[in-house]
């Protein structure tokens, strides 16, 4: 009875499975004919950013231009920016005043030089741009030439604080160094009451350190400047 019993159940369980498929296949193809969609009440809608174009006024929209400040604009450039009623033709400006196409006699008066006549050819040309009189002036007369008062050297002094001059005068007994030219030279000192403090500085050199040597003893010791001035402080030009 055993082995009947299992033969049954195999055939049994393969009608199982056979059925189980044929079901399954049938059902891809089966098409309901009765299936509606369920109606679904659309979801409300909630209200978003919008973004709208706004024609602002010429005066807002200035205001609110984001073009940097140092480009070049109708406002910063040129001529002043002006209303568009505004007439912007050149010639306009003066268009109040009436054209006047005219001159009278009386504000217009034209005056020719007279007619120049022309050399005809280049000798005559140079012989038009010769003097009358080649030599007039020379040996005319006679004028007393003055003769100047001899000199080695002059000295100026000046107050060093507002350029005052304080005493002027050439120096007849100078004797600097010669054989070599020298250029102006010039010196600061200090005076107190009892004279001259120390010896003369030398601000401005004649380019010789004899010249130089020298009209610094000469100041001090000859000239005696420090006797001839007031206590402060004094500018001494010295020159040839």
């Amino acid at each position: 009875m055993a082995p009947i019993a299992e033969s049954q159940l195999r055939w049994i369980l393969s009608g199982l499975i056979a059925l189980g498929i044929m079901v399954a296949i049938s059902l891809l193809f089966w098409k309901p004919s009765d299936f509606r969609p369920v109606a679904v009440a659309p979801a409300e809608k909630k209200p978003v950013g919008q973004v709208k174009l706004v024609n602002l006024g010429k005066n807002e929209a200035a205001l609110t231009d984001p073009t940097v400040l140092f480009l070049p604009t109708e406002w910063n450039a040129g001529q002043n920016a002006l209303p568009e009623s505004a007439d912007q033709q050149p010639g306009t400006a003066f268009a109040g005043y009436a054209a006047k196409l005219k001159f009278a006699e009386s504000e217009l008066a034209l005056t020719f030089p007279a007619d120049v006549q022309v050399p005809s050819g280049a000798a005559e040309a140079l012989e038009s741009g010769k003097p009358g009189q080649i030599f007039l002036g020379l040996g005319g007369g006679e004028r007393p030439v003055t003769q100047l008062t001899p000199r080695k050297a002059f000295v100026e002094v000046s107050l060093a604080e507002d350029g005052q001059r304080v005493l002027a005068q050439a120096l007849a007994d100078a004797n600097p160094p010669s054989g070599t030219a020298w250029q102006p030279m010039e010196f600061l000192v200090a005076v107190d009451a009892m004279g001259l403090v120390g010896s003369p500085v030398v601000t401005e050199s004649s380019r010789v350190s004899a010249v130089d040597g020298y009209f610094q003893t000469y100041l001090a010791k000859t000239l005696r400047i420090g006797e001839r001035l007031a206590p402060g402080f004094y500018r001494i030009c010295v020159g040839p």
